[in-house]
């Protein structure tokens, strides 16, 4: 192989190199903050409400695609997937940030977290609003899910689908 030959095979392999890792990315990738409205933890509420917070032994995630449920629910770890992020009775008001990625190529997600104490009753919830599907990227910004109560003198939380 000549010299010439030999610098046009390394330039086609550059290239390809080049093509196959750039824009390829086929995951989106979300940031969603997780907390609970302040309300909860003070006595100026329902006195039920104000114990709201320290009965939260779970937060589970639902994830939906166009309003169909696409992800099971699954209880909410730490940003670095460590330890639960909800657990009686020290779930923080500030509960984290939750890193999702999907391969979907279109759409709209929202996610809804789902609050429940030890007897799996929901007590809280909240929802983000939808959010498009960008293959490659990261939705800018952060998607927030401000928990409320459940019941009592506050609205009954939403039922979620089972698939």
């Amino acid at each position: 192989m000549t010299s010439l030959q030999r610098q046009a095979c390394l330039i086609g392999l550059t290239g390809a190199l080049v093509l196959s890792t750039s824009g390829c990315d086929p995951y989106t990738y979300f940031n969603v903050h997780v907390a609970i409205d302040p309300a909860m933890d003070t006595d100026s509420q329902v006195i039920k409400d104000a114990r709201t917070r320290r009965q939260i032994d779970a937060c589970v995630v639902y994830v939906f695609a166009d309003g169909q449920q696409i992800e099971e629910g699954k209880n909410l770890k730490t940003r670095n997937g460590i330890a639960e992020a909800c657990q009686a009775p020290n779930t923080p008001l500030n509960v984290g940030i939750l890193d999702y990625s999907t391969t979907r190529s279109s759409g709209k997600l929202k996610f809804t977290v789902a609050m429940k104490n030890l007897d799996s009753d929901v007590i809280a919830q909240g929802s983000t609003q939808e959010a498009a599907v960008n293959p490659g990227s990261v939705y800018p910004g952060t998607l927030e899910v401000l928990a409320t109560p459940c019941g009592g003198s506050k609205p009954a939380c939403e039922a979620i689908s089972r698939p």
